[in-house]
């Protein structure tokens, strides 16, 4: 009778949250085909001033361009992960004793994008730049259900239990009943990267030592900020754009991926400083993975997963946290990272870069490795 008492009192909470859930799948639905109809335009007009020979070819890149696949930013190494057995590429340097600072990439790119701060903490820390699945030497299985997002934060807890620095402060218990000391890291995280280390940080708290975050939202703010600033749903076009079928895939790569060369080097990069916009050499460094087979599927896949019903933490990560954004960021509204700082725990830093774009680790590498290093010295406890 109780139960029974429960069930009708919960049916109207019950039916507002379906509800709800049916009109936030239909508003992404209706979001997705705006997007491709808008994106299949830019992909009309690139046909009519390139014709179709000009549009439809892109070229295979079968040699990978010179700082990707030789040792000039560190050592290559890959990592079998124990739970799924996926082979992980990343590059390393530093001292094999020193901590361990574990670096995630966003889209469209790959550990290349690490190479100054490899060079600029390699004599400190033991630096890790990984390929995240499904990008540059990384495997790529090609389901979509193997880019959930619980499965990619299992990815980074299987990396840090094989590389992270023990703690020597908490302890972990094995399946022989063994004990040692738990692993920990310091994680710094771009875009996609960004999002999973802030997703990580919060639900594994006792293995990253401190976080960085850079251009990359937290789920719990990013919805409502955006109901706030529809310029923001603009921004995020793309975002909706890649929540269709083989649509992505065909626009990325018309014209010899020339959307995703002026994603990544348009008028809004290299702003302060109009050298730092990157090379065509250093875009190959991204093509080349992305240009083979079937290579633009799987970190399309990331996005396919973002609007299921996985959980989102709602505490901030209780360790020490610094937040860095550009002002000229094109893609997330700058507004964006004052809310997420109110967020964080009193002690967490924010600093925003003038002139830079969403590009951080490339743009102004210096000023970002100063101001790194500047919170990585610095006696932050927990609050």
């Amino acid at each position: 009778m109780l139960l029974s008492l429960c069930s009708l009192l919960l049916a109207p909470t019950r039916l507002l949250l379906a509800l709800w859930r049916l009109v936030a799948r239909l508003g992404v639905t209706v979001a997705a085909v705006a997007a491709g109809v808008a994106y299949g335009l830019w992909g009309l007009w690139v046909l009519l001033r390139r014709g179709p020979r000009g549009t439809f070819w892109w070229r295979v890149r079968d040699r990978p361009p010179p700082g990707l696949a030789d040792g000039t930013f560190g050592e290559h190494r890959y990592l079998h992960l124990k739970d799924s057995g996926l082979r992980l590429h990343y590059v390393t340097r530093g001292p094999p004793t020193a901590p361990l600072m574990l670096l995630l990439h966003g889209f469209p790119q790959n550990w290349f994008c690490w190479r100054h701060l490899l060079q600029e903490f390699g004599t400190t820390y033991r630096v890790a730049a990984l390929d995240l699945r499904g990008y540059g030497a990384s495997e790529k299985p090609p389901e979509k259900d193997s880019y959930r997002l619980e499965v990619l934060l299992d990815d980074v807890r299987q990396v840090i239990e094989a590389l992270g620095t023990p703690d020597g402060q908490g302890e972990v218990t094995s399946a022989t009943g063994a004990t040692a000391a738990a692993p920990k890291c310091i994680l710094v995280g771009h875009d996609w990267g960004g999002l999973l280390a802030w997703e990580f940080a919060a639900s594994h708290p006792t293995m990253v030592e401190k976080l960085v975050v850079m251009g990359a939202p937290h789920r719990a703010v990013v919805a409502g900020f955006a109901a706030c600033h529809p310029s923001q749903l603009l921004r995020s076009s793309y975002v909706f754009l890649f929540q269709l079928p083989w649509l992505p895939e065909l626009l990325l790569s018309l014209a010899d991926f020339e959307l995703l060369k002026t994603i990544l080097t348009g008028p809004w990069t290299g702003i302060e400083n109009p050298a730092r916009r990157l090379s065509a050499q250093e875009v190959d460094a991204y093509l080349y993975s992305l240009s083979q087979p079937g290579a633009l599927t799987p970190p399309i896949h990331y996005y396919r997963n973002l609007f299921r019903d996985t959980p989102i933490p709602r505490e901030p990560p209780p360790l020490p946290t610094l937040l860095l954004w550009g002002t000229h960021d094109a893609f997330l509204d700058p507004r964006l990272a004052p809310c997420l700082h109110r967020c964080l725990r009193p002690s967490a830093r924010l600093c925003l870069l003038p002139g830079a774009s969403h590009w951080l680790p490339e743009d102004q590498p210096r000023p970002l490795a100063r101001l790194m290093a500047d919170f990585l010295g610095a006696d932050d406890h927990h609050p």
